[in-house]
Formats: structure tokens, C-alpha cells, sequence
């Protein structure tokens, strides 16, 4: 006797929130359903002294624009949240230096100096890390450990149907074989030519004639230039696989050990250890850093 099994249907983003109703989420009924009745209370309250009509068009405006914030969304964040995280940008201090002890306000006399316009004390940067072991992984102190790998980059544009679909599967059996969190994180810097530019400068004068001689240096001013206006772009990626309890730490190196399945994807995934660890996070503090 068989069993008819009844199919489930698997939205792509699997960390997509659940509708619950009208096709919105828990949150989205919270913020339009309490604002909704927010509204009928505060109509309750001035129904006899406003007319209706010059209630309901702003009320109704509002509404709309909620509507719209809670809903659309950019780069997997809705506008409500983009505005609160810029507003919260906005007032927290732009200037932070390394101090976890705290920053004391200046002496008196210097404010003095300053006749009223000292600038405002830089606040203390509270960073996550808190040591790097020998290992390559990142103490977080009470928020776990990570441990990080950095990753080749692969032009797929230019890759044929076939070649795309090849490297699309090789990277979905590595998203396939994941028993923990990772994120990747892609970041892009003036590419430096320096190494290249000096080569040719060097070598240069061994060339067997003057005009190439005269060439090569031609095309190291040219790569000069193009070094100083900062037009090439270097993208580097960064693989990190973070565990909460840091007695956990070793399972994070086994994911990162298991980015070798990436070299399927023509991806070449290199774990970090402490020295490499501490450079990539340098270059995540530093956005000069190259």
C-alpha cells in the first residue's frame, strides 16, 4: 500500500520570515495593525472636533508610507530598518579610537585654549576580537570564536551556459555539506601595481635594444599613472564561520577545512592562521588598507 505524501514548497530564501496573513509577516502586522489602531484611538478622541475627512487623508497617507517602508526593502533589508540604521549612524560618534578602558574627557585648561571650541572627545571602539590564537581563530570573548579563510574570486560572466551551471553545482554541494553558520564577505580596494611597476622599471635597462628599453619604462609610467588614479579594483573575499560557544572552536576550522570542496567551483579557499588572521582583519579596519 502506498502513501500519498503531500509537497511542501520551499521559498529560495530559506531564512525568509513567514506570512501570516495577507501575505505579510509577523512584524509588518505588528507595526501596520498597531499603527492602525493607534490611529482609530486617536480618532475616537478628536472625532468631534475634526471632521472626518481631514482625519482620514493624512491618516491614510501615513499609512501608505508605512506600508511602503515595512515592505519594500534593498539588499535584503526593509526602508524602515535602512532609516533606523541611518539615523543611529548618524548620531553615534564619528571618531573612535582604540581605548576599551574608556575615554576621559580633557583637562580643562585645553578646552580653554580652544575658547569654546574644542573638538568633540573621540569615543572608545569597542571591537568584538579579543585575542587571535596560534590556530588562526578570532576569541570573540562572550559573543564565540570564528575562524576565517580567505577565497579566490571566479569570472562567471564570461563562461558558457554550461561552464555556469558547472560552477553553480559545485558551489551548492559546498552550501549543501554547511553544518554551521558562514558568511562571505566581499571586499573591494585600489588594486597596487607597485610590484608590477618596479619590475619593469628594474629590468628594463637589460633589455636587449633601446626601444624596448624606451617601451617598457613607457608602459610602467602608464601603470604608474593608472596606480595613482585608483581606476583598478582589487576584490578580495573572506570566509568566516562563527561558533557561540567558544569551546566550540573547532568545528569552525572544519568548515573552514571544508572551503577545499570550493576548488570544484574553480575557488581556491585558503584557511588563514594567526599572522594572515590578523592582516585581513587589519585591512577590514583600514579602508586605505591594500
Amino acid at each position: 500500500m502506498t502513501q500519498d505524501y503531500g509537497t511542501a514548497r520551499i521559498p529560495q530564501d530559506v531564512s525568509q520570515p513567514d506570512k501570516i496573513m495577507f501575505g505579510a509577516t509577523a512584524r509588518q502586522c505588528v507595526i501596520l495593525g498597531g499603527t492602525t489602531a493607534g490611529l482609530w484611538l486617536l480618532w475616537l478622541a478628536l472625532r468631534s472636533s475634526v471632521p472626518p475627512l481631514m482625519f482620514a487623508a493624512p491618516a491614510g497617507l501615513l499609512l501608505v508610507l508605512l506600508g511602503i517602508a515595512v515592505t519594500a526593502e534593498r539588499d535584503g533589508m526593509s526602508v524602515d530598518q535602512l532609516l533606523f540604521a541611518a539615523i543611529r549612524q548618524a548620531l553615534s560618534p564619528k571618531r573612535r579610537v582604540m581605548a576599551p578602558e574608556g575615554v576621559e574627557d580633557p583637562p580643562a585648561f585645553v578646552s580653554g585654549l580652544f575658547q569654546g571650541n574644542a573638538p568633540k572627545t573621540p569615543a572608545s571602539l569597542g571591537l568584538p576580537v579579543r585575542q587571535l590564537r596560534d590556530d588562526g581563530a578570532v576569541d570573540l570573548g562572550p559573543d564565540g570564536c570564528a575562524a576565517l579563510a580567505s577565497a579566490s574570486t571566479v569570472n562567471f560572466a564570461l563562461r558558457t551556459q554550461g561552464e555556469q551551471a558547472l560552477l553553480i553545482s559545485g558551489f551548492g554541494r559546498w552550501l549543501n555539506s554547511l553544518t554551521g553558520p558562514v558568511q562571505i564577505t566581499s571586499r573591494t580596494t585600489p588594486a597596487d601595481l607597485g610590484k608590477q611597476i618596479n619590475t619593469l622599471r628594474d629590468s628594463a635597462p637589460r633589455l636587449p635594444h633601446p626601444l624596448l628599453e624606451a617601451a617598457a619604462q613607457n608602459h610602467a609610467d602608464f601603470l604608474a599613472d593608472i596606480n595613482a588614479s585608483g581606476s583598478v579594483l582589487h576584490r578580495s573575499l573572506l570566509v568566516t564561520a562563527r561558533e557561540l560557544d567558544p569551546k566550540h572552536a573547532p568545528r569552525a576550522a572544519r568548515r573552514i577545512a571544508e572551503t577545499a570542496a570550493l576548488s570544484a567551483s574553480e575557488i581556491d579557499a585558503v584557511p588563514l592562521d594567526s599572522i594572515a588572521a590578523q592582516l585581513a582583519l587589519s585591512a577590514a579596519l583600514d579602508p586605505d588598507y591594500r
